[in-house]
């Protein structure tokens, strides 16, 4: 199975949930800088800094999350996105409003992200496979408001396959979209 982007890249998360007070802006800005980070936001909920990055393989990104992704500032968990190869997966287009949902599939995560994908995700949404060892799908919903967001998390809950979820919510305005790799 093939798990790189159409760009032969390796795609993974952070979801940084320990972040000592007032760092998070500082943390989020030197986190930007760092090579092959493509977003950086604050978020409200299971986690407060969410970050996207790509590498050319597992060394690199190994070494990135050592050296350079740790100094500046983070050093939570990472997972995998492992269906990397599809067009539609999280922050690669969001809503002005979203909410990462971490789910666990109570079916085969790989039928319930396509599932997902079939009808269920909007534009700018998007859902993923990933490794993580409490759950087993990424998926990014939302709307104009909070409001709209809360409703695309609760539809969600109910979608077929979807188990447990852990939410955390951003208003983007401020997210770090960096354009190097």
């Amino acid at each position: 199975m093939e798990i790189r982007t159409a760009e032969g890249l390796i795609e993974a998360y952070v979801f940084e949930e320990h972040i000592e007070g007032g760092r998070i802006g500082e943390i989020k800005e030197a986190f930007s800088r760092a090579p092959g980070v493509q977003f950086v936001g604050q978020f409200v909920g299971s986690f407060s800094l969410f970050g996207r990055v790509v590498a050319r393989d597992l060394a690199e990104l190994q070494g990135r999350i050592t050296n350079e992704y740790w100094e500046a500032g983070i050093h939570s968990k990472w997972s995998l996105n492992l269906t990397a190869y599809s067009a539609v997966a999280p922050k690669r287009g969001s809503p002005p409003i979203c909410a990462l949902v971490r789910a666990r599939a109570t079916e085969d995560p790989f039928d319930v992200r396509d599932a997902l994908d079939d009808g269920f995700l909007l534009g700018g949404e998007g859902a993923a496979v990933i490794n993580d060892h409490d759950f087993d799908l990424l998926v990014d919903v939302g709307g104009d408001t909070v409001e709209h967001a809360l409703d695309r998390v609760v539809a969600l809950r109910s979608f077929p396959g979807i188990g447990r979820t852990a939410t955390s919510f951003a208003d983007l305005a401020d997210a770090v979209r960096p354009t190097k790799s």
